[in-house]
């Protein structure tokens, strides 16, 4: 793929359009903003800038262009991010030849998607035979799904003679290997390939992005040795502590509605959506885990929890609710009536009586916890005293310091217990998780990795690997690394932040005009002017990407309609266009002088960019006599007087320079 395919893909893909399939935006003026993807967050700190047409979390550093999102949020390579906006928005795309190791690992996964597919096909058909209408369709009928539900859900029927799934799906040709990793078959110990849905009801588990990563069978024959639910096991395409049953149905209702129902099985996310509530997601009999709390924080702030009136299953679930708590959210329960769950009781009620009960039943978490727990404690001092341990730990929680205060206030006058005593335990239990968290979190080196080294998106996204089918003069994303690292352990890290400066206005200005030169009559761009600086006092940046955007910048700026900002961003080494979308983002960092005149950067480019050339100059000649200082402290300096004359003369040279380039700066150097 080549850097003008890439250049259009960004051209026509709509950032905001991009993000807002994964995460949910507000706008806040020209900018929108929303929680980041890519870690756990209870304030939004990520931006999105369609007019930039560029991402970034302030919090994480994580970001880039549309490709670099579609990247990191679907753990896809440059290629088939690219390749994956180029067939939303219609772009011709030209395949460029994948590694050995990207080929197997693409194979594999289309393979268990194509699998997927097929399978999910083949049960769907399944309900339109004679036996899968007798036995399938009935039972969903009996559930009173519609036929549009049934359809929307994918819904299907696996026959139960054990083995028509790997019969039909051998027969035309899909992989054997694929139908064992999927889950969809397992072999016997005689080679044979078995069904493992066999007889069962299917339910497709979808992705975020709406493609079938598992399936999860319900039995209809009345077997107690059976169980009732059978679920794919995990594979390459599927964790199932990062999937909700329902939730690529139910992420734009949740963006709505601004909250989210969460139930336990596939049926009672099937039957609130048919009664109109499609906010619902399930986590399929499952314990809640962190991943699929943070697919849910993406959309809403707001859960509500529904219950039946199981009390050994509610008090099973209460730790998932405390790790909701924990992750910033506000949770509120609904105990359904005695006898019903949330599928029997949408059928009776239908949409808007249903949605009047949870409006009117829905109950604060933290007050339903105490009125649970006091039911089971009635006078037993000992459970009395459980039941204020087991508050306080919800409690001790939740983030927010009012609303902290606010529970325990209230938990006092409920439990009748001196409000000061919950205080006191709920700090205990505070300073007991902070001193966990810090006997078991790692002392961090120095520098341990690229992000330590130099603060560029890119550095932060170091576990893709460059994905243009070509490595820049052999540098792979491990040795720009160990470059970096290196460069910081020689006191070259004040440099390599003067550096930065040169390479965002390489990125941001490089095109635009730096001066007018009258006698050749023609204009000097910024872009020259640093090139010919450096050429002219014989300087090469140090750091292994600036210097890469530099070079990129010589060899490409004569091309008809070279747009810095704009070819920098598109560039299709992922590391450069990584590293030009954070130094897009990442504001100008100057002097007070500077920072303070009302007139724009681009107004000033000469000013500006003279005085960043003159301020690397500076720090090069700085950082010059500090290595000439530590060669004539050297005994070995001072007892050979050939290299001592040689020192003394470079010193003097040099702070000549030094003298000279102070009184250019004057008083505006660059702070970073």
């Amino acid at each position: 793929m080549d850097s003008l395919t890439t250049q259009r893909i960004l051209d026509t893909a709509n950032i905001v359009d991009v993000v807002s399939d994964f995460v949910t935006l507000h706008r806040r003026g020209v900018n929108y903003v929303g929680l980041c993807p890519f870690h756990d967050e209870k304030t939004p700190s990520f931006y999105v800038s369609p007019s930039k047409g560029i991402c970034k979390c302030f919090s994480c550093g994580k970001g880039g262009n549309a490709i670099h999102f579609l990247m990191e949020h679907e753990q896809i390579s440059f290629h088939q991010a690219a390749e994956w906006l180029a067939k939303k928005y219609g772009i011709p795309f030209q395949a460029r030849e994948f590694t050995d190791k990207e080929k197997a690992l693409h194979r594999e996964r289309e393979s268990l998607f194509i699998t997927n597919r097929f399978a999910a096909d083949f049960f769907m058909e399944n309900l339109s035979t004679e036996r899968g209408r007798a036995i399938g369709m009935s039972y969903l009928k009996n559930r009173g799904f519609r036929d549009d539900i049934i359809k929307k859900f994918e819904l299907g029927y696996c026959p139960d003679n054990g083995t028509s799934t790997a019969d039909t799906a051998l027969a035309k040709g899909y992989n054997r290997d694929s139908l064992i990793k999927t889950g969809l078959c397992y072999q016997k110990d005689d080679g044979t390939l078995r069904d493992r849905f066999w007889g069962r009801i299917i339910f497709p588990v979808h992705s975020l992005s709406g493609k079938i990563v598992a399936f999860g069978g319900r039995i209809m024959k009345q077997d107690a040795k059976a169980a009732k639910y059978v679920n794919s096991p995990e594979s390459i395409i599927y964790s199932k502590s990062n999937e909700l049953y329902g939730l690529y149905f139910a992420k734009q209702a949740i963006t709505r509605k601004d909250r989210c129902f969460l139930v336990e099985g596939y049926a009672d996310v099937i039957s609130m959506v048919q009664s109109g509530i499609e906010n619902v997601v399930a986590s399929s009999g499952t314990s809640l885990t962190k991943g699929q709390i943070r697919l849910i924080h993406r959309f809403t702030n707001n859960i509500t929890v529904l219950y039946d009136g199981d009390k050994a299953g509610i008090k099973a679930s209460l730790r998932g609710i405390d790790m909701l708590l924990e992750e910033g959210m506000n949770v509120k329960v609904l105990l359904l009536p005695d006898g019903e769950d949330p599928d029997s009781f949408s059928h009776s009620m239908g949409a808007t009586r249903f949605q009047e009960y949870i409006d009117k039943n829905q109950v604060d978490f933290i007050r339903f916890k105490v009125k649970l727990l006091m039911e089971e404690a009635a006078d037993d001092p000992i459970s009395r005293s459980n039941l204020i341990k087991e508050i306080t730990q919800s409690i001790s929680v939740i983030e927010d310091a009012i609303v902290r205060s606010v529970y325990i206030t209230e938990c006092s006058q409920i439990l009748h217990v001196d409000e000061q005593l919950l205080i006191n335990d709920v700090n205990k239990r505070q300073r007991e998780k902070y001193s966990e968290a810090i006997k078991t979190t790692p002392a961090k080196s120095v520098v341990t990795d690229m992000e330590s080294a130099q603060p560029d998106t890119v550095e932060q996204n170091n576990n893709n690997t460059d994905n243009s089918g070509e490595q820049p003069q052999g540098n792979s994303i491990e040795k720009l690394k160990s470059d970096i690292r290196a460069l910081k352990r020689a006191g070259y890290e004040l440099i390599m932040k003067k550096e930065r400066l040169i390479a965002q206005y390489l990125v941001r200005f490089a095109d635009k005009e730096f001066c007018y030169l009258e006698e050749e009559e023609q204009s000097l761009t910024v872009g020259e002017f640093i090139s010919l600086s450096l050429e002219n006092d014989n300087l090469e940046l140090q750091h292994p990407v600036y210097r890469r955007i530099l070079e990129l910048y010589r060899e490409n700026c004569s091309t008809p309609g070279f747009i810095s900002e704009r070819f920098f961003l598109s560039h299709p080494e992922e590391f450069i266009s990584l590293t030009a979308a954070s130094l897009i983002e990442e504001p100008y960092q100057l002097s007070k002088m500077f920072s303070e005149s009302s007139t724009p950067a681009e107004e000033r480019l000469f000013e500006l960019t003279t005085h960043i050339m003159t301020d690397y100059q500076f720090e090069i000649v700085r950082f010059e006599i500090d290595k000439v200082m530590k060669e004539l402290q050297n005994p070995e300096t001072a007892n050979n007087p050939e290299t001592l004359i040689s020192a003394q003369s470079r010193y003097k040279t040099l702070l000549a320079a030094r003298n000279e380039l102070a009184k250019k700066l004057g008083d505006r150097v660059v702070h970073l």
